[in-house]
Formats: structure tokens, sequence, C-alpha cells
């Protein structure tokens, strides 16, 4: 499809609970009027919305039909991907992998082959609830370690209930990572700013 750019690309990871789905939804609310914005998950009930309603807002959901939107990238995601591009027609795309999966295998596949020509893929966004940064059962799971290394943004969630202990430890775990995140920062309710989706990848 003819663009003068690609379409606008962000990853949005974290594990269950971290707050992906209401970050999605902040972000779907304070698009820019003029943009239409599509939203890839594994499933609809991860994202708990009607699709119908987001339709008149310019922003669409879909899913990958069949399971992991992780499971090597494969043809279910490609097929629902390509659905996507060329039926919506996004100004900007939004991936939501499964709080489980590999964020690094749909990453290469958006990079590849005929994506390269039509997405162009910005900042991969982490989002971690930092009251759990305490338990080691966490912070030493190779998921959540993949999910961290591979982002390129770091969002604290839940600020709004967190206590200055758990946003110094956020601060501090944040700001420790070789080479250093682009960005880091606490949020409340999903508020992650507009200007982080549009660094780049």
């Amino acid at each position: 499809m003819a663009r003068e750019t690609g379409i606008a690309t962000n990853l949005i990871t974290g594990f269950l609970g971290a707050g992906k789905t209401t970050a999605i939804l902040n972000l779907l609310r304070r698009k820019p009027e003029a943009e239409r914005w599509a939203v890839l998950v594994n499933e609809f009930g991860e994202v708990g919305v009607d699709g119908a309603i987001l339709q008149g807002q310019g922003a669409v959901v879909r899913e990958v039909a069949g399971g992991c939107l992780c499971c090597a990238a494969g043809v279910p995601m490609q097929v629902a991907l390509n659905r996507l591009i060329t039926q919506e027609k996004p100004d900007r795309l939004l991936i939501e992998p499964s709080g489980l999966g590999h964020p690094a295998r749909v990453l290469e596949l958006l990079r590849s082959g005929p994506y390269r020509q039509v997405l162009e893929v910005r900042a991969t966004l982490a989002l971690v609830d930092p009251r759990k940064l305490a338990d080691e059962r966490y912070t030493s799971h190779i998921g959540f370690r993949d999910q961290l290394n591979l982002a390129d943004i770091l969002v604290g969630s839940k600020d709004d209930v967190l206590s200055d202990t758990d946003r110094e430890r956020f601060r501090r775990w944040a700001g420790s990572f070789q080479p250093p995140k682009a960005e880091f920062g606490l949020v409340s309710h999903g508020e992650i700013p507009l200007e982080w989706l549009d660094y780049p990848g």
C-alpha cells in the first residue's frame, strides 16, 4: 500500500495484571482525532472492549484467531495483520502480545519481508507493576526479563496505589539497565504520555 511513511507501530508488553489493557484504552481515548488507530490482540477478552464502540472513535480492535500472537509469530498473526493493514489502513497500530509471550518473535516478523515497507516500528513499551519488583519469583522469570530487555521504554503502572518504597524501587531498577532505556516513568490509570509512542524502536 502506498504511504509517505509506514504505519507507526508499537508493541505494548507486560505480565498479566501489569495494566496493559487500561493503558491501551487510555491511549485510544486520547488519540489525535484525525487519526485512525488499530489494536491487534490475542483475544478480545484481553482488551475487554467492544470493537464496535471503538469503531465510532476511529479505532478498531482485531484479535488473532487461534491463539497466541507470539507463537513463532505464525500464520494466524500474519493473516490478522494483513487484514488489518489492507482493510482498516490505520495511522497507528498497537500490538498487545500475551503477557507470557515472547515479543522478540513478533518484532522480528514486523521488521521482515513485506512488512518492512509498510510498518514503521517505533518504541516497544513494557508495563510493570512496581509492587512486584520485590518478588524474586516475578523478577527472575525468563519471560519477564525477556520483555524488559527488549523494551525501549519502561512504564511503572498503578502509581496511584504505590508506596514511596515501591516508587523508589522502580526508579532505581529502571535506571539500572545497560544500555539505558530511552525513557522510564510512573503512570496512574494507564496515562502513558502519547509522545512516548514516537520514540524510535
